[in-house]
């Protein structure tokens, strides 16, 4: 018995077919980076993120600041605050110059410190008085715009002088015991009592110093 023999196709046709398995391997490594660079093109780009420490719960302000009242995030480096902390060590033992909700960072700016006079133009002090009447600290938060006003004797009800107009308020003590509890703060110890930072400038915090244990002092709140 004679063996059956391979059909013999012509070269051309041979050639035809190689060429024809070649475009398609070839379309479909085309196809295979077309998808791969939409796929790249689709996906959303790594975000660069850093270490930022901020509040665990609410912190009230003129509290002192403990480790457990922290937590460390990961914020995209682009959204970070300046000067924000990036360790839990770097802001514990810190007193809190305003209220913190959850969440929020942790910065000078809202801490007790040089920071406080982040904004404030050149020539800011940061001066302390101690006012007559404590519980007037409940009605008086960071940032408000006061009046200070000083009474030479306790026990008069004249209107008193003016010390200092239009000065900001950088951080206020919290209520003693038996006053209440402050809008701003609670834990503040006895010393603190009455306590309040004022941003003035170089001269009109020199007129505050001098008022420290004269008469009584008093603040009004104003418009910005």
């Amino acid at each position: 018995m004679s063996s059956r023999s391979r059909p013999r196709y012509p070269l051309a046709l041979r050639l035809r077919t190689v060429v024809r398995r070649r475009h398609r391997l070839v379309a479909a490594a085309l196809c295979a980076v077309a998808l791969t660079l939409v796929i790249l093109r689709l996906a959303p780009p790594s975000v660069h993120t850093t270490a930022v420490v901020t509040a665990a719960g609410e912190i009230p302000a003129g509290h002192a600041i403990a480790a457990e009242d922290l937590t460390v995030s990961e914020f995209p480096v682009a959204l970070a605050p300046s000067g924000a902390y990036a360790a839990v060590a770097d802001a514990n033992g810190l007193t809190t110059a305003v209220a913190l909700t959850e969440g929020q960072p942790v910065t000078p700016t809202t801490v007790l410190g040089p920071g406080l006079l982040t904004g404030q133009p050149p020539g800011t002090t940061a001066a302390t008085v101690r006012v007559g009447d404590p519980a007037v600290l409940r009605h008086i938060r960071p940032g408000d715009v006061v009046d200070v006003v000083h009474h030479s004797d306790e026990g008069a009800s004249g209107k008193g002088t003016t010390v200092a107009s239009a000065v900001t308020v950088l951080w206020a003590a919290s209520t003693p015991s038996g006053g209440g509890a402050s809008i701003l703060s609670s834990g503040g110890s006895e010393d603190d009592a009455g306590l309040v930072v004022l941003a003035a400038a170089r001269e009109t915090a020199t007129a505050l110093a001098t008022l420290d244990g004269a008469g009584r002092v008093s603040l009004v709140l104003v418009s910005p």
